[in-house]
């Protein structure tokens, strides 16, 4: 049937149902489990509110896209920002760490015998297909958080893309 297991797991219901079915799956028949947490890297843009106030005092030009204006920024302040983006990353990486060491608990006391956990950056979904692809699993599980047929239909959904993007059978959980 199946020979290794990936959950994609961050801590929501649909992912932590997503879990429960991977790691019964994976106990049943005394298979590997892999669960990941994928920090998406869109979500790590400037803050709307820095964005506007770095316009206003013309550290960046109004645009779609942040583009700052070095030679007008203070060293303090471009200091202060590298600071708070490095203490955000780890704080996030810290929570993911947690979050999949909880799962890999979880799945453990389930009766899964080989469970292996990553924590890592970049889109979602590419990041669970490639983990699936390296550690050769034939079957992702993941959750579907349900963003509703508009903002699915204009923004697409990560399970779909995973669908999409994997070469191995996919199963989406509700």
């Amino acid at each position: 049937m199946f020979k290794s297991i990936v959950v994609a797991f961050d801590g929501s219901a649909h992912a932590s149902k997503a879990l429960e079915i991977g790691a019964g799956l994976a106990s049943q028949i005394q298979i590997p489990l892999g669960i990941v947490y994928v920090i998406d890297r869109s979500h790590m843009s400037i803050p709307e509110e820095m964005r506007k106030m770095g316009e206003i005092e013309h550290l960046i030009e109004p645009s779609e896209k942040m583009v700052v204006n070095i030679e007008n920024a203070p060293a303090s302040m471009m200091s202060s920002l590298a600071q708070a983006n490095a203490d955000s990353q780890a704080a996030m990486f810290h929570y993911a760490d947690f979050l999949v060491e909880q799962a890999a608990k979880g799945a453990k006391s389930a009766g899964v015998q080989q469970v292996d956990v990553k924590a890592t950056l970049g889109d979602p979904a590419e990041e669970v297909v490639a983990f699936a692809k390296d550690r050769e699993a034939d079957l992702i599980i993941c959750g579907n958080r349900g963003f509703g047929k508009l903002k699915s239909m204009v923004l697409g959904s990560i399970s779909n893309k995973i669908t999409q993007l994997a070469e191995c059978s996919c199963l989406t959980v509700k």
